[in-house]
């Protein structure tokens, strides 16, 4: 009887203690699934309650579903971006720092390394076409129209998405 009650008061005074294996699940930007915890060990818990110990063994099966990347297609994507109005210091009374311009664009609409922008900046507003070097490095082309005096201008240069 005092067994059973030093028992009895051991089950409601403590908690019980599990031991779990780590599982890690890694995917890289190739679309790759690496994780642990599967073959050739099992995966393993181990539960203690006084002077009960409990081990279970079992599978792990991951199954990822990756979303593939659109080749194109409708996006946004605000990017930072530094450039030259090339019009702009020809024009009377400018000087050649008059065409630089930085300022934010905006990627609505990309095929593969290709996208389309429009921008505003500290000097003008425009739009034009971006391209990728990198994942969030390019180069840019087009159209602005400058603030200060109503000039059109080509405008060009590089830009880093967010």
């Amino acid at each position: 009887m005092v067994q059973v009650l030093k028992e009895r008061k051991c089950l409601d005074d403590s908690p019980p203690s599990f031991e779990l294996d780590p599982i890690v699940i890694v995917t890289d930007e190739e679309g790759r699934v690496f994780y642990s915890g599967a073959k050739p060990e099992p995966y393993t818990v181990k539960m203690k309650w006084c002077h009960y110990e409990v081990e279970a063994q079992g599978e792990v099966k991951v199954v990822a579903a990756l979303g593939e990347k659109s080749e194109w297609g409708f996006r946004f994507r605000p990017k930072a971006y530094l450039g030259y109005l090339l019009n702009q210091p020809l024009h009377d009374g400018n000087s050649f720092n008059d065409g630089v311009d930085a300022g934010l664009a905006l990627d609505f609409f990309h095929v593969y390394w290709a996208n389309l922008n429009a921008t505003i900046g500290f000097r003008s507003v425009g739009g034009g076409i971006g391209f990728d070097l990198t994942k969030n490095f390019g180069c840019y082309t087009g159209y602005a129209l400058s603030f200060s005096d109503p000039l059109h201008n080509l405008a060009g240069g590089v830009y880093f998405a967010f």
